[in-house]
């Protein structure tokens, strides 16, 4: 709850108060005011908040703190309001299809062993989102509880009304909160649900609101989603013969349709413009794409128990597409096997891949979300002075560089490199509560494509029965990764470069009105409440691209002590898997694909780690295992 000085909220609301004479204010869809004449508010906690106080203190310089000044009184105080959950129920039902037909030849023309099929598949999801919570209009208003000592609203002096109640039957107008009208009055209070149908609700304390005031305040958006996927697929495969004496020729060729259709309808008529607390936004229209792919493969045995070796083989496969949504394309993909001798084997392969944005990604309407705490603005001085890590150095002057460009483009001035001594010229920004936010796909997307290589050696020496190692080196490149991003990281994005980056920039806002006690907000990243886009646009976008390098090792060993012993002791099983991190390099940027994180040894991303098991199985009923996991220490900070 919160008092008013001098016709100003004491809380960061952008409408103002006049001591009792206008509803509680309502800051966007979780902060809400009312005053010590609260009906429900215990009169000692009322005389405490009114005889609060607190000692404003002057700026503190780099060097030396700030000193106190004349204690000043500040009747305030902040709670945390009893009311209803949030809650979320799905009710889902799946459905799937599928019809296949095959066949097979011993011979076809001079082609053996052929075989064909034909499989078509249909699969349904409806699923029913039901979401509850307050509607945040109705919840301000029915806190906002007083006592009509003069019984105005329904003639009984002394019952606890609404305020906005008591404010119609004094024939006062009552302002508008929701900024999804354009009304700034109620212009009928007497009949309008919202106030008329009213009921007092106590925040104070659980289990202390009543049920008629828990209906009054409760919402509801139902989303009926659809997701149907359509797909047929006919292969043919057979042997061409074996030319050399090294085995049979293999090939596959086959054509396969694909159609994805999704939707989600519900929202926009559930929501009608009221003010939620709830995931509110517009409905997601039917989109769909479709595919059409051929493919092939082959695989050519080289030679078999030859001077060479004892086997070695190349094979290799083709696919070309058409989306409706992506466009035309095509992958290919080539592996080699060779066993010199039975106890080691070489793989190798390389590949490409394809990967169209799926329909949430390409057509997401925009719906609310928030960017919640802790957050820090890029562009706080004490953030820019605190940043290390990895050319700290450089990205502190880009911040201040691009912070300083952005601030002039506004006629504001900070000091973000703290030059002076004071910190009254420094940009110190509070976000304690969730920047309003944005999140929706974007039809504009590029597919994602890659290139992997990888290298392997598989050791199974007849000299050590049951052993094996396993060795897989691996190369892979994603370009135009395709990822949501954060709010943190695309406000990093806009100013950590040499440059602003025009793309992350144009997703951030910093649009706040400078209309209330806080000094920076002219500045801070947000918007007024009911700006239909808030402080970030958060959609997917193309990364530049990722880099990895690597080894993977994978160890499994066998002893059965009577075998190898003469005495039956059980038998013991070790396996080990682990991971050698060469590289893992991120080009995040949206603009510059030059520019790239190097995540290995970073938290998640350790230099070694893996997983060991040791197993104990004295008879075929019981066993005992040690398992162990481990990893490589890693940096917070790397400098």
């Amino acid at each position: 709850s919160s008092e008013c000085r001098n016709g100003t909220p004491l809380v960061g609301a952008s409408r103002t108060c006049n001591n009792g004479m206008s509803p509680g204010l309502i800051s966007g869809t979780s902060s809400f005011a009312t005053r010590t004449d609260n009906a429900f508010l215990p009169a000692n906690l009322a005389a405490a908040i009114r005889g609060n106080t607190f000692t404003p203190y002057a700026d503190p310089t780099n060097t030396a703190p700030g000193a106190p000044g004349a204690v000043v009184s500040a009747p305030i105080a902040l709670h945390r309001g009893f009311g209803i959950p949030r809650d979320q129920t799905n009710n889902r039902e799946v459905q799937r299809y599928v019809a296949a037909i095959e066949g097979n030849y011993d011979r076809l023309g001079f082609i053996t062993n052929a075989n064909w099929d034909l499989s078509v598949v249909y699969g349904e999801m409806n699923n029913r989102n039901r979401e509850t919570g307050p509607d945040a209009i109705r919840f301000a208003h029915a806190m906002d509880a007083v006592v009509d000592t003069a019984g105005l609203v329904a003639g009984r002096p002394g019952q606890v009304v609404c305020r906005v109640q008591l404010l119609a039957a004094q024939g006062i107008a009552i302002q508008e909160q929701n900024p999804n009208t354009a009304a700034t009055v109620y212009a009928d209070p007497k009949t309008n649900p919202e106030i008329a149908g009213c009921v007092p609700l106590n925040v104070f304390g659980n289990g202390n609101q009543s049920p008629e005031a828990l209906e009054y305040i409760s919402a509801s958006v139902t989303v009926l989603e659809k997701n149907i996927q359509e797909s047929a697929v006919a292969t043919f495969s057979g042997e061409l013969g074996d030319f050399w004496g090294a085995g049979q020729i293999g090939f596959s060729l086959g054509a396969e349709y694909r159609r994805e259709y999704t939707e989600g309808i519900g929202r926009s008529r559930d929501t009608a413009n009221r003010l939620l607390q709830l995931n509110t936004g517009a409905d997601f229209l039917g989109a769909e794409y479709e595919t059409k792919e051929l493919f092939a493969e082959v695989a050519v045995p080289l030679f078999r128990d030859s001077w060479m070796g004892e086997f070695a083989e190349i094979s290799g496969s083709y696919r070309t597409f058409d989306y409706t949504t992506s466009g035309t394309g095509d992958v290919y993909g080539v592996s080699l096997v060779y066993r010199p001798i039975p106890d080691i084997t070489f793989k190798s392969s390389f590949n490409t891949s394809f990967r169209a944005p799926n329909l949430s990604e390409n057509f997401r309407p925009y719906a609310q979300t928030f960017v919640n705490p802790p957050f820090s603005d890029p562009c706080d001085t004490r953030v820019i002075a605190a940043f290390a890590g990895a050319n700290a150095t450089e990205i502190k002057a880009n911040r201040i560089a691009n912070c300083t460009t952005m601030a002039a483009a506004r006629g504001l001035t900070y000091d973000f490199s703290q030059a002076t001594t004071t910190i009254a010229d420094d940009y110190r920004p509070n976000y304690a509560s969730g920047i309003a936010s944005v999140l929706g796909g974007n039809p504009d997307l590029r597919p994602e494509t890659s290139e992997s290589f990888t290298f392997s050696t598989v050791l199974r020496p007849r000299f050590i029965p049951n052993f094996s190692l396993v060795l897989d080196y691996y190369e892979i490149t994603i370009d135009d990764v395709i990822v949501t991003p954060s709010g943190q990281q695309v406000a990093d994005q806009c100013v950590n470069g040499p440059e602003l980056d025009a793309l992350a920039c144009s997703l951030v806002f910093r649009n706040n009105p400078n209309n209330d006690a806080d000094p920076f907000n002219v500045f801070k990243i947000g918007a007024p409440v009911g700006d239909p886009i808030g402080g970030f646009i958060l959609q997917t976008l193309n990364f530049a691209k990722l880099e990895t390098r690597g080894l993977d090792i994978s160890v499994n060993y066998r002893v059965d002590t009577e075998e190898l012993f003469g005495v039956n002791w059980g038998r013991f099983d070790y396996s080990l898997g682990a991971l050698w991190l060469i590289e893992q390099k991120q080009y995040t940027s949206l603009t510059n694909r030059e520019t790239f994180t190097d995540l290995a040894t970073n938290v998640f991303y350790p230099r070694l780690e893996g997983t060991s098991r040791l197993t104990w199985s004295p008879n075929d009923r019981l066993s005992v295992s040690w398992l162990a996991d481990w990893m490589a220490s890693q940096d917070l900070v790397k400098t």
